[in-house]
């Protein structure tokens, strides 16, 4: 009886655990839906639970709370909870903006006679503070030549109301995420700049570390899963529109024709994106310290 126990206790040790994921509908999380619609994971073994929420700060409250093990993200959120002690740690980079494809742009109203960035110097972007966001627009401003003390800012944390604020000429400016950057387009906004090739817009996929501690093989196999469903998403990339228009917040005018995105191998976040992040933040007094690269990512669980 006693050696049937402990085989007992073995064999329920060995069962794969589940892995509550959570999510946002948005375009770069498109791997995930994927392998849940599909049933990757299921046929790979492992058990995932993905978790939808409407705002990063559901999310970010989520894993937080101990409510979910893991999330996709930006690179601003887990550098934040690090940094303000919170054990988490980023394992791998799923989609990056190459020369190709952006995140995110600068936009000016409809109408505006700005034509380049420089334009806005002195003149209020909408964007959310401390975020990624606020993050790409003062790394886009630099780099057209706009120092910090000329760029202001306007607080406009909901993103939908963002765009509805720069097409009615409520703001000068704003800056937005795809797909809503094309459909602002479309509508008349100016485009001035945006992160093609910036390698801070970064999204990432987030475990927390007790997790990553006890089911290190678990998220091994999750990942894998994950490189699977990119892999069939570069291949035949029509073949998951349905998936994307069901999952991902897309304007109802570009549910037939918006691109589906490439995805890369999961890959180790870009160490001068954390490092130059962390500092950022530090120097935002949103942590006191920036945490080093090897304590925000632990790259070891990618294949």
């Amino acid at each position: 009886m006693l050696a049937a126990g402990v085989g007992l206790a073995r064999a329920s040790a060995e069962e794969p655990a589940k892995i509550r994921f959570g999510t946002l509908p948005v375009l770069q999380a498109l791997p995930v839906f994927v392998a849940q619609d599909g049933g990757l994971f299921a046929k790979s073994g492992v058990k995932a639970d993905v978790v939808m929420f409407n705002t990063a700060a559901e999310k970010d409250i989520a894993l937080s709370t101990g409510n979910i093990d893991g999330y996709f993200g930006d690179l601003v959120t887990p550098i934040v909870l690090r940094g303000n002690g919170r054990g988490v740690s980023i394992v791998a980079t799923n989609y990056d903006t190459g020369h190709d494809r952006r995140m995110f742009a600068i936009l000016a109203k409809p109408g505006s006679s700005c034509r380049k960035v420089m334009d806005l110097a002195s003149l209020p972007i909408a964007i959310s503070s401390n975020t990624v966001i606020d993050y790409v627009t003062e790394k886009l401003l630099n780099v057209s030549g706009v120092p910090r003390e000329k760029f202001t800012s306007m607080e406009t944390k909901n993103i939908g109301l963002r765009m509805q604020m720069l097409l009615s000429g409520q703001v000068e400016a704003a800056t937005l995420p795809e797909p809503l950057v094309t459909a602002a387009i479309a509508k008349g906004a100016v485009f001035l700049a945006d992160d093609s090739g910036l390698s801070a817009s970064q999204t990432v996929l987030v475990f927390s570390v007790p997790f990553l501690k006890g089911h290190a093989s678990d998220v091994k196999a999750f990942l894998k899963v994950l490189d699977e469903a990119a892999n069939m998403i570069n291949a035949n990339p029509d073949s998951v529109r349905s998936v994307m228009v069901e999952h991902v917040r897309l304007p109802e005018a570009l549910k037939a024709s918006y691109p589906v995105p490439r995805f890369p191998k999961l890959h180790a976040p870009d160490r001068e994106a954390v490092v130059s992040i962390a500092e950022w933040l530090k120097g935002r007094g949103v942590i006191k310290t920036a945490p080093p690269y090897e304590q925000v990512v632990d790259a070891e669980f990618i294949h």
